[in-house]
Order: C-alpha cells, then structure tokens, then sequence
C-alpha cells in the first residue's frame, strides 16, 4: 500500500513540524474518544445503580452489585483524568514540535532557499540586461563596410 500523502522527509525541521501536527490531531482524536468512552460507561454503571438504591430492602448481593457500580464509576472516572493528563500532555508536545521544527525549517532552511531565489532572480535580471545592451549596439555588417570603403575611395 502506497501511502496518498508523501511524508516530508527532505529535512528534519518540516518532519519535525508535521510529526507535531500528527501529534495533536491524535491528541484531539484520543481525547473525544476517552470521554465519549467514559461517559458511556458511567451511564452504564448509573444505569444499574438508579434501580438498586430505589429499593428499601436489598440482599447482600444488591448491596456488593451497588456497591461495585459505584466503585467502577470511580475507577472511569479516574481513568478519564489519568487519559486526560496523558492527551495534554501529548498535545503539548506536538504543539512544541510543531512550532520548533516551524521555526527551524524557516529560520535555517527558508531563510536561505529565499536568499537563493532572490541571487538567482537577480544574476537573470543582469543577463537580461546584458543581453538588451548587446542587442542596442549597431552590428558592424558588410553593407556598412562596403559603403565606408566607398566614401573613402
């Protein structure tokens, strides 16, 4: 499988810069999964927990089921905010990839292809110009040669 999208791999800044956007596209994508995830699974356990404290009289095994319910809704809940520090966490690093590696491609690698494209804009220009300033010269051609031989015979 080919991939449609060629990764950047001519200099280590734009890798860097486009591996920092992954990064925070993942970042976005897990965060939205973990609380779509989370908030399914505390409904869940609220689900079975609405109709075992609507009871007056339960058995222990109602009693241990509750009980493990509301123990599951801690455990989601403290796994959404151990996912949730893990995402910032990774969203802050392709956030400073992304915004190093943007520098140092401009910085290094722009900088200096601009500077290049101005030289070689400029070296065209004088040649042009050149090329204009032979072309404005009279040529000396035979029928000028011939009628200054004349004149002066």
């Amino acid at each position: 499988m080919t991939p449609s999208l060629p990764i950047a791999t001519d200099n280590i800044y734009k890798f860097a810069c486009l591996f920092g956007l992954a990064l925070i596209v993942s970042s976005m994508f897990a965060f939205v999964s973990t609380y779509t995830t989370s908030l399914d699974r505390k409904i869940k356990y609220s689900e079975a927990i609405i109709p075992l404290e609507a009871k007056v009289q339960r058995t222990k095994a109602e009693d241990d089921l509750l009980a493990m319910n509301k123990k599951l809704i801690e455990v989601t809940k403290s796994n959404e905010d151990a996912a949730g520090i893990v995402i910032v966490v990774i969203l802050v690093v392709g956030i400073s990839l992304s915004i190093a590696g943007a520098q140092m491609w401009y910085s290094t690698i722009q900088k200096r292809d601009d500077r290049l494209a101005a030289l070689q804009q400029e070296k065209l220009e004088l040649e042009i110009e050149k090329l204009r300033s032979e072309l404005a010269m009279p040529v000396p051609s035979e029928s000028a040669a011939i009628e200054g031989a004349e004149n002066e015979g």
